[in-house]
């Protein structure tokens, strides 16, 4: 994660405070999710641009947040939920209202998927890479 800079961080949270979200939601978060998210809350990361599928680019817009309102990790889930499937956990955004999450459905360790919030359906999901770090390590600038 070393050449990702995050921007705009809401400020450091506490392991306490962390461990509150994760009980809510039923899981335990990543440790590399976990590191960063202690550092960088809420913040924005440059670069910014990763690949669906191989196919398409899109935006890691934001962390999402554990202390600022608009952008709650938990406020968030809750306006999604109904459009979520169970144990489909969001943990950031991109601009456009779509989410980047962490898949519990079969495993412990989550893989990561982009939830396209205008599909409400299956067809919605699409997966991304096997873990946070390999997410943020595949960050690239966007060339437009």
């Amino acid at each position: 994660m070393a050449r990702v800079e995050w921007i705009q961080s809401d400020g450091p949270i506490s392991e306490e405070l962390i461990k509150e979200v994760e009980q809510y939601f039923g899981v335990e978060f990543p440790i590399d999710y976990k590191e960063c998210i202690k550092e960088f809350n809420g913040g924005y990361p440059e670069p910014d641009v990763f690949n669906i599928n191989d196919e398409s680019d899109a935006i890691f817009s934001c962390l999402l947040s554990y202390t600022e309102e608009g952008a709650n990790i938990i406020t968030l889930y809750e306006i999604t939920s109904e459009f979520l499937p169970s144990k489909i956990i969001p943990f950031a955004r991109d601009p456009f209202g779509n989410l980047i999450c962490f898949d519990y459905r079969s495993e412990k360790e989550p893989s990561i998927i982009f939830f396209d919030h205008e599909e409400h359906s299956h067809e919605a999901i699409f997966p991304i890479c096997r873990t946070f770090t390999e997410l943020i390590d595949s960050l690239y600038p966007n060339e437009d």
